[in-house]
């Protein structure tokens, strides 16, 4: 792969990246680009197209150990308008508490990347970190060494507020100025991050001194929905060391009004990471697949994840409308249903017909996180020898019934004849939880790769859920 590299001069070290993710290292001002071809759909006229992603302002501390995902997040956007002439493009960071603090020290990386094993001078730099940004901190107490990023994805709740997400720490609230005038038309825009978002606490069971929602104890993953119905958000919240996860929803107006917690499915306990999930109109249904943290393998130098390929998938149900008003009630209980073993990083859709659910989702066979974990099979470390690569898959599941311990898996199956890799799916989100005959996802090259083992994204596909045919590529 062509590559591109950032040099740190005090250090004598060079890094190499792959071409599509060499890093810009600086924000760029808005500036007037022009439509090349076609034009922009009047529904669009005055609206935003943004992209959040990671990029590597400051040479890493240990360029052997760098990963990607590493990046301070990077919002860029093009402001549509009427007209060839009248479209802006800019792009500037998050800046976030780790982004101001390696600013301060006048562009020195101070932490280090996700794949590095901890270091007693950075676990020391980020406990003082949550120390003095206190009472909110941007990432919990697990969160040791490495910054939160802000580069997972974007996020509009149900109020309006626009999120910059990270999967391990809170979100950032950022909006856009407009300036230069004269209307919408021919104004260009600034992105101004506002800080740590905080949700209001007003309804939700408040602990006296650590609340619902805690900066300390909780992150809000990257993937949360926003229910077309309600307008209510929907996120997760997982605690790798302490091995439970946490349901909350956010009102129409931004308010926490739920934060239930629970404890992974596996045998022993084991916390997974739980990228993505989906909801349906009155039910959420999580994918906790076995993609563990290995605390022993981390501590001692290794990366932080194992998947193990002889442990069980679980879907589990939750329903939204216990709680009655708003919530899903103190009450909530978790239906597990035990799958095959797979892995899936993101949902596409997913509705329920009485009482069964159907989802659509991108499966894996295994993963290796793009390099955070290592395999094992019965205890014993392993090399699979598959492709990481995911196709669309489909579930129909069952809730347990009255006197069963679990619900159960009454189909699975992967969809359409073609066997197309793909991932990143969307859907029109006024369809979020219903019925849906049009995804949309990116497919993956066969024979070609981005670098550093990054599978290339080389077409947009629009799947016609109900022939299950490629309608467009």
């Amino acid at each position: 792969a062509v590559t591109g590299s950032l040099r740190d001069e005090e250090a004598g070290t060079t890094t190499e990246f792959p071409e599509l993710m060499r890093p810009l290292r600086e924000p760029r001002e808005s500036r007037r680009v022009r439509v090349i071809s076609g034009s922009v759909p009047e529904a669009l006229h005055g609206g935003v197209f943004m992209r959040n992603g990671p990029d590597q302002r400051h040479a890493p501390l240990f360029p052997e150990g760098r990963h990607w995902f590493d990046g301070d997040g990077m919002i860029h956007w093009c402001h549509l308008s009427a007209g060839d002439g009248a479209q802006s493009y800019g792009c500037s960071y998050v800046e976030t508490q780790g982004f101001k603090e390696e600013r301060e020290k006048g562009g020195e990386a101070l932490y280090c990347g996700i794949k590095q094993s901890p270091i007693l001078d950075l676990v020391l730099h980020g406990m003082w970190s949550k120390v003095r940004n206190f009472p909110t901190p941007d990432r919990p107490w697990w969160v040791i060494q490495t910054k939160n990023t802000a580069n997972n994805g974007l996020l509009v709740t149900g109020k309006g507020t626009l999120l910059a997400t990270y999967e391990a720490g809170s979100p950032y609230e950022i909006r856009f100025e407009r300036s230069g005038g004269g209307g919408a038309d021919s104004s260009t825009l600034r992105l101004v991050t506002e800080g740590v978002y905080t949700p209001t606490q007003r309804d939700a069971p408040v602990h006296p001194i650590l609340g619902a929602y805690n900066h300390y104890l909780h992150n809000f993953t990257a993937h949360a929905k926003v229910c077309p119905r309600t307008n209510e958000v929907i996120f997760l919240s997982y605690d790798l060391i302490g091995q439970r996860f946490s349901v909350g929803v956010l009102d129409s107006d931004d308010s926490l009004v739920s934060m239930e917690t629970f404890e992974f499915p596996f045998a022993e306990g084991e916390a997974c990471m739980m990228h993505d999930f989906a909801i349906t109109e009155g039910k959420v249904v999580l994918m906790a697949h076995p993609l563990l943290f290995d605390k022993e393998q981390s501590m001692g130098g290794g990366v932080p994840f194992t998947y193990d390929m002889s442990a069980p998938s679980f879907f589990g149900i939750l329903d939204r409308r216990r709680g009655g008003s708003g919530g899903l009630g103190t009450e909530a209980e978790v239906s597990w249903v035990e799958a095959d073993n797979c892995y899936c990083f993101h949902s596409m859709a997913c509705w329920e017909e009485g009482e069964t659910v159907h989802l659509y989702a991108h499966r894996l066979d295994v993963t290796g996180a793009l390099g955070m974990a290592t395999f094992r099979r019965d205890g014993n470390e392993e090399r699979p020898l598959v492709e990481e690569k995911a196709r669309l898959h489909k579930w129909t599941l069952q809730t347990a019934g009255r006197g069963e311990a679990r619900g159960k898996v009454v189909e699975s199956r992967e969809v359409g004849a073609e066997r197309i890799y793909s991932d990143f799916p969307e859907i029109n989100p006024e369809y979020t939880g219903r019925p849906v005959r049009y995804g949309y996802s990116l497919r993956i090259s066969e024979g070609k790769s981005a670098g550093d083992g990054v599978p290339l994204f080389d077409r947009v596909m629009k799947m016609n859920l109900e022939e299950e045919t490629v309608e467009a590529s």
